[in-house]
């Protein structure tokens, strides 16, 4: 068993040890589904947040990003009753373990092992020095936690809905799986751009999807979660599960992506030229 193997088993049984810490809490929480689920996935969260400290490390948090909207799907169906769900919420479901399954997969497969840390956490823990820790749960932890539950309310509606709009279900659920598609197609393609031939580190993607946008997996990403909002709308959710989708935009848009452009600016010459001819996300927008 290599080095790698024993790493990524570290993560499955922190990760099913999460599950049972969620399912315990939901179940002794009092309140309504929403506030119930809240409840477990602050403790998941306060658990994976034990783990990155134990393990000085804070990627132990990154494939909860993709795991806990699984995790939820499968205790909506316990306690919605999904043995009587109709094809629009059994259809919404599989879309987003779809999309988790295959995120999770991405991550382990790019993912060296406990030696490795996110480059931005690295940044953090040199930038914040003593304070760190307060930036690894508030920021690293806690912030995307609430963003991922923000994008995840109008999978309640689906779940719990006996009313639905056919039409926006069904271009929900189209939304959703050409973000997944995406997603898949550039995820792919990074994949065996890092494992080419003869690598040099100032080299950079730009062929297939990459040649068209910098992130496709980004807007992969975005319109994943713009499909769940509409499916949460055709269940007859209010507007409030647009905000998850909005907030994702806005992580992408202001952080994630003006973060990316930084480091590979700093890090390779060729970028500036390729930025300039490349739009981040939308052909002849930006």
């Amino acid at each position: 068993m290599n080095t790698k193997t024993r790493h990524l088993i570290d993560i499955v049984w922190m990760y099913t040890l999460l599950a049972g810490m969620g399912w315990w809490a939901a179940d002794a929480a009092e309140g309504s589904v929403l506030i119930r689920a809240g409840v477990a996935d602050l403790v998941m969260t306060l658990g994976v947040f034990s783990f990155s400290v134990w393990k000085s490390n804070s990627s132990a948090y990154d494939a909860y990003w993709s795991v806990i909207p699984c995790y939820l799907t499968i205790w909506l169906f316990h306690v919605m009753g999904g043995e009587g769900w109709n094809w629009m919420q059994w259809g919404t479901m599989v879309v987003v373990n779809l999309w988790s399954w295959r995120l999770t997969h991405n991550w382990a497969r790019g993912w060296p092992g406990w030696h490795h840390e996110d480059w931005r956490y690295v940044d953090f823990r040199t930038q914040h020095g003593r304070a760190f820790q307060l930036t690894n749960f508030f920021g690293i932890h806690l912030f995307p936690t609430a963003i991922v539950f923000l994008a995840c309310l109008g999978l309640f509606d689906v779940a719990s809905s006996t009313t639905f709009v056919p039409g926006l279900m069904l271009l929900g659920m189209a939304v959703a799986l050409i973000g997944v598609a995406f997603e898949w197609f550039a995820d792919n393609q990074l994949a065996a751009f890092r494992t080419r031939p003869n690598p040099q580190p100032e080299d950079i993607l730009q062929t297939g999807l990459w040649g068209v946008v910098r992130y496709p997996n980004y807007l992969g990403e975005m319109l994943f979660w713009w499909g769940v909002a509409l499916c949460g709308l055709g269940a007859g959710g209010s507007w409030v599960v647009v905000l998850g989708a909005v907030s994702m935009v806005l992580l992408f848009v202001l952080a994630s992506i003006p973060m990316k452009d930084t480091r590979m600016a700093a890090s390779r010459p060729a970028f500036a030229e390729y930025r300039t001819r490349v739009p981040a996300l939308i052909p002849g927008l930006w």
